[in-house]
């Protein structure tokens, strides 16, 4: 065989694999979109179940492993104000989106004097350019979002002078909440909530589709503290004249440790 026919069947032998990577992710989306219509109905029917118990969102949130490193420690105050969280698949009754896509729907009951109740959707999709070859990057439109009172000097909006020290800080500080979070477009990389991608894939692949897991172990972790709590007391009951590790209380210093956005890397306790 010459070497003009080996190139020619080298050439037909990779258009060959290019069909069958081809029809492999043509199949690997048609089994995508099946387990998403069969569990679409499963997490309905959960939902209405989560919403007659009380502090679920608060419990699983507060005591998941990764979420608090994305966000700062206070806005816990109004994660807690979370009743309800929905996500929804885009590719469902469509086949022409991305399975990937989705939404994310919070509901917050708000906090009177401060904290507006409210829904906010937020729409996640994947961008793919004409010539990229690349998965392609997952984007979002900025989301209206009522800020807290309490977060009117770092509030981005409200931020007269962005150009100077105070202001840049004060806008770092605001983008790197969770509020600064529904700005976040995937597009502006370093001027706007960091790995905002990272947490939307968090909450639609482990904190909503496990979310009773996460529930039932965070119960189960605090039913463990209190019962060490309550050993610990009775060890101090028995042995008044010896003195142990002393639980000092966090400064204020330590309490804004966060203050320009560092994330906790513990569970908080609910």
């Amino acid at each position: 065989m010459s070497d003009q026919e080996n190139e020619n069947e080298h050439a037909k032998a990779f258009l060959g694999l290019a069909k069958c990577e081809e029809e492999v992710d043509a199949i690997e989306r048609d089994v995508e979109l099946y387990r998403l219509n069969k569990m679409e109905p499963v997490y309905e029917k959960r939902d209405t179940y989560i919403d007659e118990i009380a502090e679920f969102w608060k419990i699983v949130l507060s005591q998941h492993a990764s979420f608090a490193n994305y966000i700062r420690a206070s806005d816990f105050k109004y994660i807690d104000t979370i009743d309800k969280i929905e996500v929804q698949w885009l590719a469902l009754g469509s086949k022409t989106r991305d399975t990937r896509d989705f939404s994310i729907t919070f509901h917050f009951h708000g906090i009177d004097g401060d904290f507006k109740e409210q829904k906010i959707t937020k729409v996640f999709q994947i961008r793919k350019s004409e010539d990229e070859e690349e998965d392609g990057m997952l984007t979002s439109e900025p989301v209206a979002v009522e800020w807290p009172q309490s977060y009117d000097s770092i509030n981005p909006d409200l931020i007269k002078d962005k150009r100077s020290p105070e202001g840049k800080k004060k806008y770092r500080q605001g983008m790197k909440t969770i509020f600064g979070w529904f700005r976040w477009t995937g597009l502006k990389p370093g001027k706007e909530f960091p790995h905002g991608d990272s947490l939307a894939s968090l909450f639609s692949e482990e904190i909503y589709p496990f979310c009773v897991k996460y529930y039932t172990e965070a119960q189960r972790d605090l039913e463990d503290e209190e019962g060490e709590s309550g050993l610990s007391a009775a060890d101090d009951d028995d042995d008044e004249g010896s003195l142990g590790e002393v639980d000092l209380p966090i400064s204020d210093a330590e309490a804004d440790a966060d203050a320009d956005g560092e994330p906790s890397s513990k569970k908080r306790k609910a």
